[in-house]
């Protein structure tokens, strides 16, 4: 049975690794409770080796390990498919086509056109009937669609409703780039873009998802169904963690030494 996580509208926690995807960073955020991982193939730099070592350590920590592609027709999709990704990432999907592409790509005939490859990482090795396997994967792995921009907004529920296409994942700073009014992520046109989005994967009983770095941005998130969240990526919790450690020694510090000299 595979794990409903990035599958269904069962609310999951996660984190974006697009700085260092090292056996450490999987295994952190596995001990602090990640259930998925998306691992950065757009912004961040990934090879090969160290995507395939990352994913084999979220398969064996039964962490959801994710791959976001630059776009639908990534060569990038079947490799991450193929090293054991449970799922993949589509950035900046605006048509169904688009969609109907990685859905293509993603999954085995009758649903798509990827090739079979069993007895490899994705399937841990392991042995089986090639149809039955076919018909697993196709049911377990996550096809997600980045909705980054207004076309992209206007066309969510045709996107959602396509079979294969498990969710939408909103995309607010480049959604508010495309919309011209960039970094204003918590404008109305941001906001109403992010509620047609969610309502439209509720309505379809599929992922809405959304990167959040505090409780007060997340919030209109949730009221707009969002149930997939991930805090923030590895990049940006190992700076803001430094900052804040750092702040408080030199706070500590200056109030010991105006203390010693007072």
């Amino acid at each position: 049975m595979s794990s409903p996580i990035l599958k269904d509208r069962s609310p999951c926690f996660g984190t974006f690794v697009s700085e260092v995807p090292l056996q450490s960073t999987v295994r952190i955020a596995a001990a602090a409770g990640a259930q998925f991982l998306i691992i950065d193939g757009e912004h961040g730099v990934v090879d090969l080796s160290a995507l395939r070592t990352a994913l084999a350590l979220c398969r064996a920590l039964n962490v959801r390990g994710v791959v976001r592609v630059p776009d639908c027709g990534s060569p990038m999709i079947r490799q991450a498919l193929d090293s054991g990704a449970h799922g993949i990432l589509a950035a900046n999907v605006e048509t169904v086509d688009q969609a109907r592409q990685l859905v293509d790509l993603a999954l085995f005939p009758p649903q798509g056109r990827r090739g079979i490859s069993f007895g490899s990482a994705q399937d841990d090795y392991a042995g089986g009937d090639v149809a039955a396997k076919a018909r697993d994967t196709n049911n377990a792995v996550s096809l997600l669609c980045m909705i980054e921009s207004p076309r992209g907004a206007e066309a969510a529920p045709e996107i959602v409703a396509l079979a294969g296409v498990s969710g939408c994942w909103f995309g607010y700073i480049d959604f508010s780039s495309y919309a011209g009014i960039p970094g204003q992520i918590d404008a109305p046109l941001v906001l109403s873009a992010a509620h047609r989005v969610g309502l439209a994967c509720s309505s379809a009983g599929k992922v809405a998802g959304v990167m959040t770095t505090s409780p007060t941005h997340l919030q209109p998130y949730l009221d707009s169904q969002f149930n997939a969240i991930a805090w923030g990526s590895d990049a940006y919790v190992l700076k803001q963690g430094l900052v804040a450690g750092m702040d408080a020694c030199r706070r500590a510090m200056a109030h010991n030494h105006s203390t010693q000299t007072s």
